[in-house]
């Protein structure tokens, strides 16, 4: 039943709606200030601004606490972590009832009419739904148990960060950062977008350098015709050395020029970009600073149990892993002595324990502070750096400044 016949069913029969009937809603309203009479609508009108706060009140929803329904008509998935209800729990059974909202209308209000007119049986429901229907259609949220929003911890207190033990992932100290290399703000992201260009661009390098095919003019063979135009019933052939036969040309091939892919960045700019980079993981809170890196063992499971506690690892975060190790194969003796066992050897200012356990590893990546880059710094979601590792970075980016 529409709105507007229901609308003349009242006026006709001379009916007032109870306050409480579920026909009264926003879109009959102006339907029955429109079909009333004009004597009698300035009695609806001064009879509606008397009960106005008790039918069509604009105070909101009492509703039980941290309870929020998610509209209908936006598709938000609760598993995304930038939506409001990412780790709220969904209210059903008996926590729905408690979070379903309480009507608007006044409870100490008057009652204007509490008889309900007999509708005929078309005209008994007004509404497609029942209250029940569209109770069970409604999706609430309890957001009291929604994750909380981190937020960046502001300069200069950011600076001031923890060292922690690779063994046990306990606080061991803390360590003031320059604010030159990991305190940049804001972040220019057209520098990291102008340095990660230039370095695929470097890797993609140089193309089909040397590749080059003979055309019809220099394959080796004769120019005699190899048979008479007709009467052979071939296609005619005026020498040997078409790109369709066997030892012939090729057609359209490489030439031998060399395609180059590089680009050219000022290294102040390479620079630049490296501490925007760190600027960022910081910023983030993904920067974990470590006493060292050395590993007793090159067991790949002693590693992974060590990084879980980090949240990094098969079902973790992915890692970067920056090192500036000393070389320690004076005091290794050999491997007797335990000055050798605890440092282990040192390669390419690395620990090959800590190289040979992190291979199996596909989410984490271990690298010399010389080979820090921009790509590989946006793409892990963590970044680790030693006390050796910061230090030279500080020192070899803070250089020309």
């Amino acid at each position: 039943m529409s709105s507007l016949r229901a609308a003349r069913h009242l006026i006709t029969n001379n009916l007032s709606l109870p306050r409480h009937h579920p026909t009264v809603n926003a879109r009959l309203l102006p339907t029955l200030s429109a079909l009333s009479p004009a004597g009698n609508r300035a009695t609806s009108l001064s009879s509606s601004s008397a009960r106005g706060a008790s039918c069509f009140s604009t105070a909101p929803h009492r509703q039980t606490a941290h309870i929020f329904e998610l509209p209908p008509n936006l598709k938000i998935d609760p598993r995304v972590k930038s939506s409001p209800f990412y780790g709220a729990e969904r209210v059903t059974g008996e926590g729905r009832k408690k979070g379903k909202a309480a009507p608007s209308v006044n409870a100490a209000a008057p009652v204007i009419n509490d008889s309900v007119p007999n509708l005929d049986a078309d005209e008994e429901s007004v509404d497609d739904y029942s209250e029940e229907d569209q109770d069970e259609e409604r999706v609430l949220y309890n957001l009291s148990t929604a994750t909380k929003p981190k937020f960046a911890i502001p300069l200069p207190q950011r600076l001031h960060v923890d060292i922690h033990n690779l063994a046990t992932s306990d606080s061991i100290g803390t360590l003031h950062l320059s604010p030159q290399t990991f305190g940049l703000s804001p972040v220019r992201v057209d520098i990291l977008h102008r340095v990660v260009v230039w370095q695929r661009n470097k890797k993609r390098g140089k193309r089909n350098a040397g590749a080059r095919t003979k055309t019809v003019s220099e394959v080796s063979g004769s120019g005699r015709k190899v048979r008479r135009q007709k009467g052979m019933g071939m296609a005619r052939a005026g020498h040997s050395r078409p790109a369709h036969w066997r030892g012939g040309a090729k057609a359209h091939g490489p030439k031998g020029a060399v395609t180059d892919y590089t680009t050219k960045l000022n290294k102040k700019v390479r620079k630049l970009g490296v501490r925007h980079a760190l600027s960022q993981k910081l910023l983030e809170g993904n920067l974990v600073v470590l006493g060292d890196m050395n590993l007793e063992s090159h067991k790949t499971r002693r590693l992974e149990e060590m990084l879980v506690r980090f949240g990094v690892g098969k079902y973790g975060s992915s890692a970067l892993f920056i090192d500036e190790a000393e070389d320690a194969s004076a005091d290794y003796n050999d491997g007797e002595g335990d000055e050798g066992k605890q440092s282990g050897i040192i390669y390419g200012g690395l620990n090959v324990n800590f190289k040979v356990a992190s291979g199996n590893l596909h989410k984490i990546k271990v690298l010399n502070q010389l080979g820090c880059n921009v790509y590989d710094m946006l793409k892990f979601e963590k970044l680790f750096l030693t006390l050796s590792a910061v230090r030279a970075l500080e020192e070899r980016l803070e250089k020309d400044l």
